[in-house]
């Protein structure tokens, strides 16, 4: 498409990129990236006309006379002045930032005293490098039963595997009759290091587990079994429920602000009839899975954030969130060739 933005524009873009931080700067890039091309222009323009309203703090000299010695002595004083205004006003910086890059807010997680759960709203999909991407290493197939694999005879399992390779940006209903709104699918998250695509992974770990269940006697059903599927939240969610199933596992692997972060974490639904204990399963889903990959077990989060969740309340459902790919560890961690199997072992033995 022609481009049609003022040379004006593109310079003052150019300088206030020049100005971010290297992780804001990525950030906005990889936003303009994923957005259609057609709306890139109005977004910079808007972004340009934002930066450029807002007052900007100047420094001003008081005393053209005073001493370089004096001069630097400020500076230095200024500096350190502004840096425990941003140590105690951090929350709220990184706060405003993000509202003007359309990011949400920073989370905020809980503790419940009861069963000892992390409780909060949903977690940011920050966007991570994209180096070339590396293929998860397959699991042997047929995939190999443990001896003491449980008998789930009789059930019925929907596997999620989470995201699309392409984003569906139309909005579905986020939450049975309201009027909350998310896009339908998006890609998901990136290896830091291995440029492994969530939306691959998540496939690859499904193919394995549902592989494996079978073997244990379940009934296991996929709502994607490729990449280039189109298909809503709300669709995956109707699958579950069409199906009765006895449980729905949405699998995922997240990506965080903070490239620190690392583990096991469940969301489970907070509505629905299996409301109460969604919780405390949830937990021991998380510690189920971390123990049986040598991870670390995040606990659970009930949150209504879910589309795929919220629609899907009438079964026991849980978004498995196998590892951070914003992390180095997890990364390496999640690519090797045995954790897709270890973690359907430890499904098998959670749903037995």
């Amino acid at each position: 498409m022609e481009n049609h933005m003022p040379e004006d524009n593109k310079a003052k873009f150019k300088q206030i990129l020049s100005k971010l931080p290297e992780d804001k700067r990525k950030l906005l890039y990889k936003r303009l990236h994923d957005m259609p091309e057609s709306k890139r222009e109005a977004y910079i323009d808007d972004f340009v006309k934002k930066y450029y309203s807002k007052p900007k703090k100047q420094a001003q000299q008081k005393n053209t006379s005073q001493s370089i010695i004096l001069g630097i002595l400020s500076a230095l004083l200024i500096v350190g002045i502004l840096y425990f205004v941003y140590v105690f006003n951090k929350s709220s910086i990184d706060s405003k930032f993000n509202q003007m890059f359309g990011m949400p807010p920073s989370e905020e997680f809980s503790t419940d005293p009861d069963t000892g759960s992390i409780i909060g709203p949903e977690p940011r999909h920050f966007p991570t490098d994209t180096p070339t991407p590396v293929p998860a290493t397959p699991t042997p197939s047929p995939v190999p039963l443990k001896d003491d694999h449980p008998d789930l005879s009789g059930l019925v399992i929907v596997i999620d595997p989470g995201h699309q390779a392409e984003p569906d940006t139309e909005l579905e209903e986020s939450i049975p009759g309201s009027t909350a709104q998310k896009e339908k699918a998006t890609a998901g998250a990136v290896g830091i290091n291995s440029g492994t695509c969530e939306y691959d992974l998540t496939l690859q770990y499904a193919i394995v587990m549902k592989e494996y269940l079978e073997g244990c006697g379940a009934e296991v059903i996929l709502t994607r079994s490729g990449n280039d599927e189109n298909i809503s939240n709300i669709e995956r969610a109707k699958i579950a429920t069409d199906n009765k199933a006895d449980y729905f596992i949405r699998l995922h692997a997240d990506s965080a602000p903070d490239s620190d972060i690392r583990g096991v974490k469940v969301y489970v639904p907070s509505t629905g009839k299996y409301a109460s204990s969604a919780s405390a399963d949830g937990k021991k889903l998380a510690e189920t899975v971390a123990s049986e990959i040598g991870s670390t077990s995040l606990g659970a989060v009930q949150s209504n954030m879910y589309t795929g969740l919220n629609h899907a309340d009438s079964v026991r459902s849980y978004q498995l969130v196998v590892g951070y790919l914003s992390n180095s560890d997890d990364d390496a961690l999640l690519n090797q060739e045995d954790t897709a199997y270890n973690v359907a072992v430890a499904v098998s033995g959670f749903l037995g």
